[in-house]
C-alpha cells in the first residue's frame, strides 16, 4: 500500500510541475507581452520555471496527495490575480510586480490551508468531546435506570 501511494506521488509530481510551468508561462506572456513584445519571453520563461516548481514543491509539502491539484490551482489563481494588481500599481516594473505577486499568493494560500487545517482539527476534537459527554450521560443514565429495577 504505501510502495504504491509512493510511486503515485511520483507519478504525478512530473506532471504539476510540467503543468504548472505551462500555466505560468501563459500567465506571465499574457500579462507582459503587451507592453514588452517579445521581449517578454525572457521574463516570462525564467519565472515560470521557478514559479511551476515552487508551486509543485509547496503544493505536495502543504496538503494531502488528494488535494495537491485544488491547492496549485488555487495558487495559481491568488498569483494571476496579484500580479495584475501589483504590476498595474507598481508602474509596469514587471520583475518586481511578479515577485510582490509570489510572495502574496504563496503565503496566502499557505495561511489559508494552515487555518483550514486548524479549524477542521478544532472541529474533530469538539465532536469527539461531545460524544464522550453523550455517551458518559447515556451511561449515567442506564446505571441509574438498572439500580433503580434491582
Amino acid at each position: 500500500m504505501c510502495a504504491k501511494l509512493f510511486n503515485r506521488f511520483w507519478q504525478e509530481l512530473p506532471v504539476l510541475v510540467i503543468v504548472s510551468m505551462l500555466a505560468y508561462f501563459c500567465f506571465l506572456e499574457q500579462l507582459l507581452v503587451g507592453e514588452m513584445g517579445h521581449n517578454a519571453i525572457s521574463i516570462s520563461l525564467p519565472f515560470s520555471c521557478v514559479l511551476g516548481l515552487l508551486s509543485a514543491m509547496t503544493s505536495t509539502t502543504m496538503v494531502k496527495s488528494k488535494f495537491t491539484w485544488v491547492y496549485a490551482s488555487v495558487q495559481l489563481v491568488l498569483v494571476a490575480l496579484f500580479a495584475h494588481i501589483f504590476y498595474s500599481l507598481v508602474t509596469k516594473r514587471a520583475i518586481l510586480s511578479i515577485i510582490l505577486a509570489t510572495f502574496a499568493g504563496f503565503s496566502v494560500v499557505m495561511s489559508g490551508s494552515s487555518i483550514i487545517g486548524e479549524i477542521l482539527r478544532w472541529r474533530r476534537t469538539w465532536q469527539q468531546q461531545q460524544q464522550q459527554q453523550q455517551q458518559q450521560q447515556s451511561g449515567g443514565v442506564q446505571n441509574q435506570h438498572n439500580s433503580n429495577h434491582t
